[in-house]
């Protein structure tokens, strides 16, 4: 399909070329005409003089002879009109040209079908000889329809000509829009190395410069961003062995081991965020749904059990690959989970479902016997229950970036609903 640039300067040039052929080929088939018109006409005078030296001393029989001859060179009518009133060859109407003839008067005059030559010839004693030649439409008008179509075809080829070197001028002049907008693409999908070559115009050229600016100031932000984030997270790491070695003191065995495997969560939190920012560069891994989900519940169980919560679960029996990295899954997960215990009174029972989604991927959905939303609108830092908005919106990106999407709902008994899908992995992608 031709670009929009492409159909406009080819519809201009058709357009342009048309007109130009136009104006020439109307007046040209005009005066190929009336080329064709004159030249047969003057052919006819021509053979009506050659008789004048005959018409001066001959008599009638022997001009009769002489009619006969000029008739079978090819004009379609030709007779004398004798003053006596004989007409020798051809029989003619008389008209008012020809009356205007045996006055003394030579000319050519238009007549149904053709023209006809009346030459007047005064010499002789009895008064005025006429001879008139007639000639037809079709004579006059002969390979005037020939030469016509030839002139057709060659402003056709001139125009076809006019369209070629359009297409190839448009082809060059749009290749550096092409390429632009494909590093944009690419920009767009995250490729912060797509860069631009430039080339055709001035203006194009700035334009590529500019894009390839950009890229470079946006890869030198998103490189500043992340490392900020991992030296963030790399800092937590010592409140975090300080909480550690705190935990250690306690005497309680029981407290001891609950800290210590939230202090191992949050560590482990920590170690993957740093790793998701340093590979960042390296796209959306896959993992196993099932594996994650199922081990995500394990962990929240047991609170579940000291709050006297109710967990109905649904998850496959075999693995369930999607595009997504273990932990940022796990992540998602817990920011549901957390959620409902956060905003729900204490025994309110949950369930999680986990099926394979029709086209690759899961579909997580997770239900509780809650209150349920208040509004169903994911947006970044807004949030109903007094929280930061930010939670459900890690999810979304999480589904989003899978390749999936997150809708929030009514559960069937009145409570909140959560269904993300998670698209199926990329191929090539690692795990």
């Amino acid at each position: 399909m031709l670009t929009t640039i492409r159909r406009q300067l080819m519809f201009h040039v058709v357009a342009t070329t048309l007109l130009i052929l136009v104006a020439f080929f109307l007046p040209l088939a005009a005066t190929v005409r009336s080329i064709s018109a004159d030249d047969k006409v003057a052919q006819a005078a021509v053979e009506a003089e050659s008789l004048v030296p005959i018409l001066m001393r001959e008599e009638p029989e022997a001009l009769a002879l002489s009619v006969e001859s000029l008739a079978a060179g090819g004009t379609d009518e030709f007779s004398i009109f004798m003053p006596d009133g004989r007409v020798l060859g051809d029989q003619a109407t008389a008209s008012a040209a020809l009356r205007l003839a045996q006055r003394g008067y030579s000319l050519v005059a238009e007549t149904p079908g053709g023209r006809e030559v009346l030459l007047s010839v005064i010499g002789r004693e009895e008064g005025p000889i006429v001879v008139r030649a007639f000639v037809s439409d079709a004579v006059m008008y002969e390979g005037v329809l020939e030469a016509v179509a030839t002139l057709a075809l060659l402003g056709l080829f001139l125009l076809l000509i006019g369209v070629l070197v359009t297409y190839l001028i448009s082809t060059r002049f749009t290749r550096p829009l092409r390429e632009l907008a494909e590093v944009s693409r690419r920009l767009g999908r995250g490729d912060l190395t797509a860069r631009a070559h430039g080339g055709g115009s001035v203006e194009l050229v700035d334009v590529a410069a500019a894009l390839n600016y950009l890229a470079r100031r946006i890869s030198e932000l998103v490189k500043g961003e992340r490392e900020r984030v991992a030296d963030l997270s790399h800092r937590l790491r010592t409140p975090l062995t300080a909480l550690r070695l705190e935990t250690e003191l306690l005497d309680d065995a029981t407290e001891r081991d609950k800290l210590n495997r939230a202090v191992d969560q949050v560590e482990t939190t920590v170690t993957d965020a740093i790793r998701t920012v340093r590979g960042a560069d390296d796209g959306p891994a896959s993992c196993d749904a099932t594996a994650v989900i199922g081990e995500r519940l394990e962990f929240w169980s047991s609170l579940a059990a000291e709050q006297h919560r109710r967990i109905t679960t649904r998850l496959p029996t075999g693995p369930l690959q999607v595009a997504a990295a273990r932990a940022e899954l796990a992540d998602a997960f817990d920011v549901l989970v957390s959620n409902i215990f956060r905003h729900t009174a204490r025994g309110t029972a949950f369930a999680v479902a986990l099926t394979p989604r029709p086209d690759g991927g899961a579909i997580l959905e997770i239900t509780d016997e809650g209150p349920g939303f208040a509004d169903t609108a994911v947006r970044r830092g807004r949030s109903g229950g007094g929280s930061s908005g930010l939670g459900l919106d890690i999810v979304r990106r999480v589904a989003e970036h899978s390749g999936g999407d997150l809708t929030l709902g009514a559960a069937p008994g009145g409570g909140a609903l959560v269904r993300a899908e998670l698209g199926p992995p990329v191929p090539g992608r690692p795990a």
